[in-house]
């Protein structure tokens, strides 16, 4: 279980100091859905431990499970464990499985910010308006500052976009994912 807190707590802060670019979604996630990747992650965890080489990998952190997955061989002993994981817990193939998991743990980083959207909008047009204000900092500074926070910004509401619609299927799972996140 620690593996898991750990890795949750580094995943969080990755994604939230990094943002996620936009996630298209056709349909919302099911309890279901997050019910079986749930009870998945005690098997992905050990086939984490299984297959880790210590080496650095290029894992977008804006969708960790299925950029990583994508750096898999498909003719390989973990690609081939994986899809048996994913098959054992309901889901179609891998690939179904690591987007329920990244979509799983982008809606939750949303449902515990505990802010609406308006909300967001609200603290950022804030701090925009006191860059803006700000007699220390020169107007070319300020360009940089606000171009920066603008990315960040648009990256961050398009994940609540694209979250939202699966934060319903979260919230009979919450003390499960908050156990398992801390």
């Amino acid at each position: 279980m620690f593996s898991i807190k750990r890795f949750a707590l580094a995943l969080t802060i990755l994604v939230s100091s990094l943002g996620l670019s936009s996630l298209l979604h056709a349909q919302p996630l099911t309890s279901d859905q997050v019910e079986r990747f749930i009870s998945s992650m005690p098997d992905s965890l050990e086939l984490g431990r299984k297959y880790d080489d210590k080496k650095p990998r290029d894992i977008d952190p804006s969708k960790p499970m299925t950029s990583g997955l994508a750096l898999m061989d498909k003719n390989s002993p973990e690609y081939a464990d994986v899809s048996q994981l994913a098959l054992r817990h309901g889901f179609a193939n891998a690939e179904q499985w690591a987007q329920v998991g990244d979509r799983t743990v982008s809606a939750y980083i949303v449902a515990k910010s505990g802010l609406s959207s308006q909300q967001v909008e609200q603290a950022y047009q804030e701090a925009v308006n006191n860059i803006q204000k700000n007699p220390a900092y020169t107007e070319e500074k300020k360009q940089a500052i606000l171009a920066g926070m603008s990315k960040g910004h648009q990256r961050n509401m398009s994940l609540r976009q694209n979250s939202d619609q699966d934060v319903p299927a979260l919230t009979p799972h919450m003390p499960t994912l908050d156990k398992l996140f801390e």
